[in-house]
């Protein structure tokens, strides 16, 4: 006769299971689409009372793939099991139970990102991403330096313009920042070349080593990490 561990193990990998919970995450993803409209009175009751199934259905799935592990240090070694045992834990305290009702409402939220740890192709490209980042602390340190000196060298050239928007250093950043997004630096670059003419180098000369350059090393480190795993 088979244990509930081995029972619990079976319906944790057994396909109809996972469909299942596949299914109540993308409800509960579209349920939370529509509380963000006015619904009639019915709507949001069986919204509401939706939500409640929902939480009660992904704490029993919880529970069964706890059940499924060798020990309780096995499941708390995988961080995902951790991330879904926070997002079920506040789902299940009560938003007029606390004061914080915007803050469990955001952790509700979180909710949706259950379906990255349920899809092995979304965990492992998070977890690809995340080992990317810390080896790319180095190049954010780099982006701050070459930002910095273009803020200082901004505020030496086109401070005394009016409109310029390199007034202050931190004006400068945050300039740069937006120049950096290419979000409107067309603007800001006309009212410097406006006065002098060869203006044009500085923020070109930017966008491309940070824009292009750096985008390029980050993307680099990425594949690397990726072929690291692979191998």
């Amino acid at each position: 006769m088979k244990t509930l561990k081995e029972r619990c193990f079976e319906l944790k990998q057994s396909r109809q299971f996972q469909l299942f919970v596949a299914i109540i995450i993308i409800y509960s993803s579209l349920a939370i689409g529509v509380n963000t409209y006015d619904v009639n009175p019915i709507t949001e009751q069986i919204l509401l009372i939706s939500d409640y199934l929902i939480t009660i259905i992904f704490l029993i799935e919880l529970c069964i793939r706890f059940a499924a592990e060798k020990s309780v240090k096995d499941f708390f070694l995988d961080g995902w099991n951790i991330f879904d045992t926070i997002i079920v834990i506040s789902s299940l305290i009560p938003s007029s139970a606390s004061e914080s009702i915007l803050i469990l409402r955001i952790l509700r939220l979180l909710r949706l990102l259950r379906i990255v740890s349920f899809i092995p192709e979304l965990r492992s490209m998070v977890e690809n991403l995340f080992r990317s980042l810390a080896k790319s602390i180095y190049i954010l340190i780099l982006i701050f330096l070459i930002t910095y000196i273009y803020a200082v060298l901004g505020v030496q050239f086109f401070s005394e313009i009016e409109g310029s928007q390199f007034s202050s250093l931190g004006e400068s950043l945050l300039t740069l920042a937006q120049v950096a997004t290419m979000s409107g630096w067309e603007d800001v670059m006309a009212t410097a070349t406006n006065i002098y003419p060869l203006a044009w180098i500085y923020f070109v000369s930017y966008i491309f080593i940070v824009g292009i350059v750096v985008l390029n090393l980050f993307i680099a480190i990425l594949v690397e990490v990726v072929n690291k795993k692979l191998n």
